[in-house]
């Protein structure tokens, strides 16, 4: 018999672990109810919670291209690792931890998305005023001038109308 994680050849008996590895050699051990499923906090925290998790593949989702896909992979067996890597008091201490990774996760994202989109409001907000303020500073004259004609219609009517052709 081999090992499936390292491909070591394993002495003959009932091992189980691999002496090479310490990969656990028991063929179709069930994972307890309630452990498998999808985890928010591995897929968006991926390499953060790889390390918290002593899940070191998930480290991979810090290369570039790669990354998605480990964070997709993560997200879908993350839990399984996480419970096969670690020393857990039950199943509901497991879930009790897993549920505040996928908290921290969601609100982290959730926080960034809020932070992005008040910026560029922000940003769009200052681009707007801002070459009037620098028109203000150089020149107060020339700023009244230029609120005047962009307020009156007469202007606006013949900027938007088309040109007349003389015949």
């Amino acid at each position: 018999m081999f090992c499936a994680a390292c491909g070591t050849q394993l002495p003959e008996g009932n091992a189980q672990f691999c002496t090479n590895c310490g990969a656990s050699c028991t063929p179709g051990v069930a994972l307890p109810a309630g452990i498998a499923g999808w985890s928010w906090g591995a897929f968006l925290l991926n390499w953060i919670w790889a390390i918290g998790n002593r899940t070191w593949i998930g480290l991979l989702a810090l290369v570039p291209y790669l990354g998605i896909g480990i964070a997709i992979w993560l997200g879908i067996k993350g839990r399984e690792m996480a419970w096969k890597n670690g020393r857990w008091d039950s199943v509901e201490h497991f879930n009790r931890v897993q549920r505040k990774w996928s908290l921290w996760g969601v609100s982290i994202t959730i926080s960034v998305v809020v932070i992005s989109f008040l910026a560029s409001v922000m940003l769009i907000a200052y681009l707007a005023i801002a070459p009037e303020s620098k028109i203000e500073q150089f020149s107060p004259e020339l700023a009244a001038a230029i609120a005047e004609n962009s307020n009156d219609p007469e202007t606006m009517q013949e900027e938007n109308s088309p040109a007349k052709s003389d015949e």
